[in-house]
């Protein structure tokens, strides 16, 4: 595991997120349109890995071909019957439309379900316990005069342990004014508990209840939890990743019309494969697993948006088709599901421009 995460940091590692870590995701996806599909009685022509060109056929079925394709980026699912005007009885066009609708969400359903999964494994038997390491200690800060210095390391609050995937020492603030406790580890691994009076919300302005400087949240291993405590914390942790997208997409929407001279960034898959490479030895196969979890929840809620081809806007589009009906609504949907796609496109490629602007500027630095 050590050489797998050296090599995603070197000179190849962005290529082999986006293979290991991105592509997964999406045909995973894929997959919960093909499952259902079959479920529903729609036949499958083709489950594709990648973009074609086609490499190889890695597995024929009675109806649907298991294939290998050229780029690496995805992944797709071919429907029997699917071009306009098909009288194929078990093809798309002849589909209903709850069938239809339950075959784009399942992709949806699928990526929600990874994401708790994978994050029922990080609250559950892969959580780690994490030290907060420190930059500085502010001099005469109730954290000076309990005796804390810039080497030693803050392991729990409370009694509390610090999870090495949650913000640490989050809720601080609302203990303002109260005596905690605060288990500290020195340079030289010896534990002792110390009481500290945090400062009240006036006395701390903007120096901080505790008064420190905190550099970074270093892993100090596993961390136990009740099991149902595991379930919640998986809930609470995929629901949020769903929420942050969300936000995201509103900051987004909302730049062009605030005063203030920050606008939200948006990384696109080059960014997040040259980000996550970067810090892939840092971050740990743990680490590597909560990306994957956030990436998936993300997944999740961008496909539920009403835009054409998103699974949202083809439901959309599908019900749109119902309320026009007969020639006026597939020309509806036609024209909806192109505009879309090269709306997407082009986003795409705004974004992947982006990132390459970023990255070649940060090397430039």
């Amino acid at each position: 595991m050590a050489e797998l995460l050296g090599l995603i940091g070197g000179v190849v590692g962005p290529l082999l997120v986006l293979i290991l870590l991105v592509v997964p995701l999406i045909v995973v996806h894929e997959l919960g349109h093909l499952l259902v599909a079959r479920w529903r009685g729609i036949a499958v022509e083709e489950f594709g890995i990648g973009f074609p060109p086609r490499i190889a056929v890695l597995h024929r079925g009675s109806r649907t071909l298991l294939t290998l394709n050229a780029l690496p980026f995805g992944g797709f699912v071919r429907m029997a019957g699917a071009t306009e005007g098909s009288s194929e009885l078990d093809g798309w066009e002849r589909a209903s439309l709850l069938s239809k609708t339950m075959v784009m969400l399942a992709g949806v359903l699928v990526n929600l379900l990874l994401a708790f999964a994978l994050m029922l494994l990080l609250a559950g038997p892969l959580a780690e316990r994490g030290e907060l390491t420190l930059d500085a200690v502010q001099p005469g800060s109730p954290a000076a005069v309990a005796g804390i210095v810039a080497s030693d390391r803050i392991a729990a609050l409370n009694g509390a342990p610090f999870d090495r995937f949650e913000p640490p020492l989050a809720n601080i603030r609302a203990l303002a004014g109260e005596q905690v406790s605060l288990t500290i580890v020195s340079s030289s691994n010896v534990t002792r508990e110390i009481s500290v009076r945090l400062r009240t919300l006036q006395e701390a302005a903007d120096q901080g209840v505790l008064g420190i400087q905190i550099s970074g949240l270093a892993p100090a291993g596993p961390l136990t939890r009740p099991a149902d405590q595991v379930i919640t914390v998986a809930a609470a942790r995929t629901a949020e990743a769903g929420g942050a997208i969300i936000g995201g997409l509103a900051e987004l929407v909302s730049a062009p019309f605030r005063s203030d001279s920050e606008a939200p960034t948006l990384a696109g898959p080059v960014g997040i494969a040259v980000g996550v490479a970067g810090a892939a030895e840092r971050l740990g196969l743990s680490g590597l697993l909560q990306i994957a979890a956030l990436l998936s929840a993300n997944l999740a809620i961008l496909n539920l948006l009403p835009i054409p081809p998103l699974d949202g806007g083809r439901v959309a589009v599908l019900l749109l088709r119902r309320v026009l009906g007969g020639e006026r609504g597939r020309r509806a949907e036609q024209a909806l599901v192109t505009g879309g796609a090269l709306a997407m496109l082009l986003l795409f490629v705004w974004i992947t421009l982006g990132d390459l602007v970023g990255i070649f500027t940060g090397v430039a630095q």
